[in-house]
């Protein structure tokens, strides 16, 4: 006899597994009291992110996530014109759910979620800073702020559940649609389409 999943069972297999493998990603990183230097995060040339992962973490109904951030002269990089505006990634979350979320390899960030993304700009030899968010897995980035390199900035994101809206930097509102309460932080992130032409040093202090 054939048996059939009822939907909220097959949801709740679903949840579960993204669980899992959140949590399998979560393992790869390493605890900041292990290491020598802990406010430093590097990705290496040729990558898009630190390996093992740096400065990510389960959340739960998370009200706002801050760190200061240094962007050092390693930051100074060019890409080429074509991908010159791609946005990196430094501070945010990505919230955990079975509603909209597939198990197809689409990261949880990437359907609703919230980070500051960072650019160096030649124009004007600084750090550009911005939102980057996905609400119902489409993308909403915009410009909100620039820093200079060695300059220790101050960075929040803040999530009302009230008003649905994310903050960023202290920028236009965003607004959400999602219920979820179970969230990771994301840690920094090079690309954009390519990785890091050299080593890339941040600062992040929690």
């Amino acid at each position: 006899m054939l048996r059939f999943d009822s939907p909220v069972r097959s949801s709740a297999l679903a949840a579960k597994a993204l669980l899992v493998g959140i949590c399998l990603f979560m393992s790869a990183c390493v605890p900041d009291f292990l290491l020598s230097n802990p406010d430093w995060v590097v990705i290496e040339e040729g990558e898009h992110e630190p390996m093992p992962k740096r400065k990510v973490g389960l959340l739960v109904s998370p009200g706002q996530i801050t760190a200061e951030v240094t962007f050092d002269s390693s930051c100074i990089y060019d890409i080429g014109a074509v991908d010159a505006d791609d946005w990196n990634k430094v501070i945010g979350l990505g919230f955990v759910g079975s509603k909209d979320q597939s198990l197809d390899g689409v990261p949880p960030h990437q359907v609703d979620g919230a980070r500051v993304g960072w650019r160096w700009n030649p124009k004007t030899s600084r750090i550009d800073l911005g939102a980057y968010v996905y609400v119902e897995g489409k993308r909403i980035d915009f410009k909100i702020a620039e820093t200079a390199i060695n300059q220790p900035t101050r960075m929040t994101i803040k999530i009302d559940y009230d008003r649905k809206v994310y903050q960023i930097l202290g920028g236009t509102p965003i607004p959400f649609t999602h219920d979820k309460s179970f969230a990771y932080s994301t840690g920094l992130y090079f690309g954009g389409n390519q990785p890091a032409p050299h080593r890339i040093r941040v600062k992040i202090v929690d």
